[in-house]
């Protein structure tokens, strides 16, 4: 099923579904898709505190650290971002005062994929800009496939008290609208293929969203310099997401450009588009593609960075991989992606923050009230006029 109609409709009937009938609608898609028979259960398809805890024990030595150095990384990134966000201010002007401050999200649901692969690393890139930005409460919902130690370990770990074992369009739904065992959050994030997509799309007003997810991206920009290995490596690692991932290779050395060619197996160029040009004309290619991930393997970095306006992430010098921004670096891995980078950004704390303006007038200044009713009257709401006079 890849007509976007055919999709819509499809994700519709489910999302409908799960608005009218809750835990019974979602109890019987997990039967059909997933397997798993929860019609019994009294709390659902909620994940058990034992569970959770179980899950320590069960992760590795080496992925555990690996997985509480991401997280230290991680939120020592985000506490830094909201120390530097000016949390209010005001000014005054002939009696009246005006500004501005902001409050977190009541309640969040992160959305975790199960695909190819389980992804703790999302948990941690979801859940710590949300807990940094002080939301209440968070929910985590993956599919049952995904269901593994390390995720759940990784949930553990940022505080995540909530836990479902549900996924897809199923899970948004339930989400959004709320069933007897899993309450309504005010916002879903997180990755997800073109159904979880869809079905954020259809909630999107109903709750807030953070973004529109497509394949994954990188451009990659390169000169003669940079080792052929690295760029060979970065390529695959990209297009190994999954099949509609892609991948950019923009050179400035027809050289390199054949030894990286030499270097690909035949099925990455199905992902792969390569172009021969200047550095700086490499940029302006870059800010019209607008990629999710932007990697500067070249000398001089730094000239190139002032001209970069649309990217996700950008990746700087030799030695960065986007593999270290997908785990490890700090920012969260959650990006703009399908050029999106051109008008919106990735999960941060701000993600997570409301803006509320703050306005107090005062009858000192009669020429305000009567500039606010001359307007009103200019528009014919007779109201408005009065609410503003009756203050004189």
């Amino acid at each position: 099923m890849n007509n976007v109609k055919q999709i819509s409709d499809y994700v519709s009937g489910i999302v409908e579904d799960v608005k009218k009938n809750g835990d019974r609608a979602v109890f019987k898609y997990l039967k059909k898709f997933d397997g798993v028979n929860y019609y019994s259960s009294k709390k659902g398809c909620k994940v058990c505190q034992k569970t959770i805890d179980d899950a320590v024990g069960q992760v590795p030595k080496l992925l555990k650290n690996a997985i509480r150095s991401s997280y230290s990384n991680v939120l020592e990134y985000h506490k830094y971002e909201y120390s530097q966000i000016k949390k209010i201010w005001r000014y005054e002007k002939d009696g009246l005062k005006v500004g501005q401050f902001y409050t977190p999200v009541d309640s969040v649901g992160i959305y975790v994929p199960g695909g190819h692969f389980a992804y703790p690393s999302t948990v941690i890139m979801t859940a710590i800009p949300a807990v940094t930005a002080g939301v209440k409460r968070i929910v985590m919902v993956t599919p049952p496939k995904n269901m593994n130690s390390a995720v759940l370990f990784a949930a553990k770990l940022c505080g995540i008290e909530e836990v479902y074992c549900v996924g897809g369009i199923v899970a948004v739904a339930a989400l959004a609208y709320g069933t007897r065992t899993l309450k309504k959050v005010d916002m879903i994030v997180g990755p997800g293929n073109a159904y979880v997509n869809e079905a954020k799309r259809q909630v999107f007003g109903y709750v807030g969203i953070d973004s529109l997810a497509g394949p994954s991206e990188v451009a990659i920009v390169a000169d003669e310099n940079v080792p052929t290995d690295y760029v060979v490596a970065d390529i695959m690692a990209q297009i190994e997401h999954d099949p509609m991932a892609k991948a950019y290779l923009l050179c400035k050395s027809e050289n390199k450009i054949s030894e990286v060619k030499k270097l690909l197996p035949k099925e990455a160029f199905k992902q792969l588009k390569i172009e021969f040009c200047s550095l700086s004309e490499a940029i302006k290619k870059v800010n019209d593609i607008a990629p999710e991930h932007l990697e500067l393997l070249v000398k001089d970095y730094k000239a190139l960075l002032k001209n970069v306006r649309n990217a996700g992430a950008i990746f700087a010098g030799y030695q960065t991989p986007t593999a270290s921004g997908d785990y490890w670096a700090g920012p969260s891995h959650v990006l703009p992606t399908n050029g999106s980078a051109k008008f919106s950004s990735g999960i941060s704390v701000m993600t997570f923050l409301k803006r509320s303006s703050y306005i107090e007038m005062s009858k000192k200044n009669k020429k305000a009230y009567k500039t606010v009713a001359s307007f009103a009257q200019s528009e014919g709401m007779q109201y408005h006029k009065k609410s503003s006079e009756i203050r004189i």
